[in-house]
């Protein structure tokens, strides 16, 4: 029963920590990319739709749609940016 229970936790802390939140350094507000240039930024240059655009951390983050790696289909992402650069920290797709 011991054994059970040990390997249950264990896949439910795996389980977690795969869908953790991405890891985004923390920059002074005045280095931060303004919300709508960052938006702009997701929409224009990456070619994602934002369905939701929030702060989480210290990334910004989205959920929204976005081509998948064959370019032939939308799918579902969510998506972290560093919030100075821009850049995409970590991407999960559905």
């Amino acid at each position: 029963m011991l054994k059970h229970l040990s390997l249950l936790a264990a896949t439910a802390l795996v389980s977690v920590n795969a869908f953790a939140g991405a890891d985004c350094e923390k920059h002074p507000q005045n280095e931060q990319l303004h919300v709508l240039e960052m938006q702009k930024k997701i929409v224009n240059e990456y070619g994602f739709a934002i369905k939701k655009f929030t702060t989480s951390g210290n990334c910004y983050e989205i959920y929204g749609w976005g081509l998948n790696d064959a370019k032939t289909e939308f799918v579902k992402v969510e998506v972290y940016f560093d919030t100075k650069t821009g850049a995409i920290v970590k991407k999960k797709v559905d």
